[in-house]
C-alpha cells in the first residue's frame, strides 16, 4: 500500500518532465529555424511539421507513460 501510494505520486512529475522536454526541444527548432531566416516560408513550414510532430510524440509518450504507471500500481 505504501509503495502503490508513491508510486501513484509519479504521474505528476513524469507529466510535468515531458512538457518540459517538449519545450525544450520546440525551443531548439525555433533556434535552429533561425539560420533559414532568408526563406521566410521554408522556416515557417519546417517549424510547423516538426513542432507537430513532436506534439504527436509527446502524446504517445504521456500516454505510455501512464501506463507505464498503471501496470506498476496492479
Amino acid at each position: 500500500a505504501i509503495v502503490k501510494k508513491q508510486i501513484s505520486r509519479l504521474k505528476e512529475p513524469c507529466l510535468k518532465c515531458v512538457d518540459l522536454v517538449v519545450q525544450e526541444l520546440l525551443n531548439v527548432v525555433r533556434l535552429c529555424a533561425e539560420k533559414m531566416n532568408r526563406y521566410p516560408r521554408l522556416r515557417e513550414e519546417t517549424e510547423r511539421i516538426i513542432a507537430a510532430f513532436v506534439r504527436d510524440k509527446e502524446q504517445i509518450c504521456k500516454d505510455q507513460l501512464l501506463m507505464l504507471i498503471d501496470c506498476e500500481l496492479a
